[in-house]
């Protein structure tokens, strides 16, 4: 399989720590735009955040079976280039989002998509053999209204579908990103259609709903990023998904053949009810949804940069080596990057998997965090394919591409960024009840609110990053909500922090689960900050894990060892709020083994040392860390 020509960038197979700071910065507004306010004048809105996300109608901009885009019907051959216009269906884009999908392949060959006007980067975003119907989601530069396609060897005809594009216009109505912990939403192989396992049939539809689930907010989501995979596919066949309650479009996001397994990223919009559907054209498929992030219409999510297609890691590189079974590849997102890692929270990518020696799959997550059960690319022996993945970039700044099974090269193209907003007043804090100390999550559904008739959130600012001279009177903290908008007061609390003010806000006027965030502005009207981050409530105690040791198999004596399953069982369907680990051990202050949780349960074999009574204490904990629950169990083992 032929790739671009490759060179030396740098990779990490141990991880490196590095602290993430978000900055905190002013942002001017005209004197003639925002005059001296009063406690009745209009309130200053926030700063538009840049390289907000427009989702348009699903588009076909190029086709080159039926002359869309192009002048006549003939697919493109060896080492050619076409260009196609995206200007008129994306006015102003500083990038486009495309399904590109290659067909009627007679070469060995990968195809690159880049901006029209600069040179071809040696980077690609499909690979196929031929005969090979290949689609992946890529997202390029737009500099002159154009894009170019470019074709290495053979020929294949090639169609594009837009499915949104970026820009910065401030008049334009767009959506911000927030990308989440990968988890899983679907899969047809152990709950399909009406909650039982089952592939999905010709002309078959399933839904998913989505609002609510897997870190998405249940209000305020515009569209959901997916990883979706078909597999144990029968037939020749294409998939399409689209927002439940809508025409189905004729458009296709995955193709396959049978006995395939082929993954691509799907940005898609959520249907009135939340949920989107799947559509299998012919034989039968099992699917895999992986919910990777959301898109809000809030302004307190993060902003697109594209870089253009650089590569910045290929494991054939001189020097280095393919990614063995089980190990993990370390890429520091900011180093010979030309990213920082201060501000950004997620990377767009294109990954390859080249010459694997076995049939496996590859998983891209942030260091950070523990390894999703989701999968980016999955390939078998011998077989080169890419996918487009966006990785959300947490405080160490490091992404990891773990190979589950044989080696397998690993080439890693940018095709740019997200940032959070810059100049959001800090995290909140909060009284009467429990924590003390609430810290924006960075998904839904939040931290639970312990229940208290005192609960009150603090909104903290620290006006230096507002004012030059701020005025604690007219200082405002505005609240944006599914509600709309409220404005409170920020008035210094603190005692211990004379330069820090906090808008006081009571529990009453939030709703669980829903996104929030904040601005605020100084008295004299000229600086107004970015909003927040999201923040999600949920109000009551945390249930925690309902946990339980199983009985011992027969009589116990001293020095056997006894295999005991723990189980962590929950109501909660959000991922990051079931069981990951459990710490255990026969004290109760010395739990010093650990073992990961498999669907809330972990099978591991005590020592029974001594004889009497002994007690085994179990401790669990969440994937986000934020729920442990413990128990104990007492057995009776008998003296040799």
């Amino acid at each position: 399989m032929d790739l671009p020509p490759h060179r030396g960038a740098p990779l990490r197979r141990a991880v490196a720590g590095g602290a993430l700071a978000l900055a905190l910065a002013s942002i001017g507004l005209p004197a003639s735009a925002a005059p001296a306010v009063g406690p009745d004048d209009p309130v200053p809105p926030a700063a538009v955040q840049p390289g907000r996300f427009v989702q348009t109608e699903l588009t076909r901009l190029l086709d080159t079976r039926d002359a869309v885009g192009v002048p006549g019907k003939q697919p493109l051959g060896p080492d050619s280039t076409l260009r196609f216009q995206v200007e008129q269906a994306a006015p102003g884009a500083k990038a486009v989002v495309l399904n590109v999908t290659a067909t009627d392949t007679t070469g060995d060959s990968y195809v690159t998509v880049h901006p029209d006007g600069r040179p071809r980067p040696r980077t690609s975003n499909l690979n196929f053999t031929p005969g090979r119907t290949v689609a992946n989601l890529v997202t390029v530069p737009v500099t002159n209204g154009y894009i170019d396609i470019y074709n290495h060897d053979g020929s294949a005809n090639l169609v594009a579908d837009l499915f949104g594009y970026y820009t910065d216009d401030p008049a334009v109505p767009g959506s911000t990103f927030q990308p989440v912990t990968p988890s899983r939403a679907l899969d047809t192989r152990t709950t399909g259609p009406n909650g039982t396992a089952q592939p999905v049939g010709t002309d078959g539809t399933v839904n998913v709903k989505l609002a609510g689930r897997n870190r998405v907010p249940a209000d305020g989501a515009t569209a959901v990023v997916l990883n979706v995979t078909a597999t144990d596919t029968t037939d020749s066949s294409h998939l399409t998904v689209y927002p439940h309650g809508t025409a189905r479009p004729v458009t296709s996001n995955l193709n396959f053949a049978a006995r395939d397994t082929v993954p691509n990223l799907v940005t898609v919009p959520l249907g009135a009810d939340g949920s989107i559907d799947l559509y299998n054209h012919y034989g039968s498929a099992n699917f895999v949804v992986d919910v990777f992030g959301f898109y809000t219409s809030a302004p307190s999510g993060s902003g697109f940069t594209p870089t253009g297609p650089t590569r910045v890691a290929d494991t054939r590189d001189p020097g280095r080596q393919k990614v063995g079974p089980g190990e993990v590849l370390s890429w520091p997102v900011g180093e010979n990057s030309g990213l920082g890692t201060t501000a950004v929270s997620a990377v767009v990518l294109n990954v390859t998997a080249t010459g694997p020696t076995s049939a496996g799959h590859l998983d891209a997550y942030p260091n950070g965090s523990p390894r999703p059960s989701s999968s980016n690319l999955n390939y078998t022996a011998g077989q080169t394919v890419a996918n487009s993945v966006i990785v959300p970039v947490d405080a160490t700044g490091i992404v990891n591409f773990y190979n589950n099974s044989g080696s397998v090269d690993v080439v890693v193209d940018l095709f740019g960024y997200f940032t959070a907003p810059h100049g959001g007043p800090t995290s909140p804090s909060m009284w009467g009840g429990y924590p003390s100390q609430l810290a924006c999550d960075a998904a839904s559904p939040g931290r639970w609110l312990g229940p208290s008739p005192y609960n009150r959130i603090g909104l903290s600012v620290v006006p230096s990053t507002l004012s030059n001279s701020p005025d604690p009177v007219w200082t405002k903290v505005v609240l944006t909500g599914p509600t709309g908008t409220k404005t409170y007061p920020a008035t210094s609390t603190d005692p211990t922090q004379p330069g820090k003010l906090t808008a006081v806000v009571g529990t009453a006027d939030l709703q669980t689960g829903a996104a929030y965030s904040w601005y605020a502005y100084s008295g004299n009207g000229v600086r107004s900050s970015a909003a927040s981050a999201p923040c999600y409530f949920r109000f009551g105690y945390d249930p925690g894990f309902r946990l339980s040791i199983s009985d011992a198999p027969g009589p116990i004596h001293a020095g056997q060892t006894v295999p005991l399953t723990f189980t962590a069982t929950t109501d909660d369907l959000e991922p990051g709020l079931q069981a990951a680990t459990f710490r255990w051990g026969v004290d109760a202050y010395h739990l010093d083994n650990t073992v990961s949780a498999i669907d809330g349960q972990a099978t591991v074999d005590v020592p029974m040392n001594g004889w009497g009574t002994v007690i085994v204490y179990i401790e669990a904990t969440s994937v986000d860390g934020t729920r442990t629950s413990r128990t104990n169990k007492d057995f009776f083992v008998i003296s040799r």
